[in-house]
């Protein structure tokens, strides 16, 4: 594991939300958002196993999205 990376299960935390189906709604959303690292080695294209997303890019669309929040009436 990569300190400058987030796993899925990371990403997911670090955005504060519970289910992948919400992560991947993200994802398709605001693609610049989840720069992809390191994909899996699982033939399977949609797998999500092994994917490492770029922590620093990840970062700043957390803070945005909180600070975002906080505005929102």
């Amino acid at each position: 594991m990569n300190t400058e990376t987030y796993t899925l299960k990371q990403a997911m935390e670090r955005l504060g939300l519970q289910s992948a189906n919400a992560f991947f709604q993200l994802e398709r959303k605001y693609p610049e958002a989840f720069v992809v690292i390191k994909r899996g080695s699982s033939k399977d294209p949609r797998s999500r196993a092994g994917v490492e997303y770029d922590k620093a890019t990840l970062e700043k669309f957390a803070q945005r999205r909180e600070q975002f929040k906080q505005l929102k009436p």
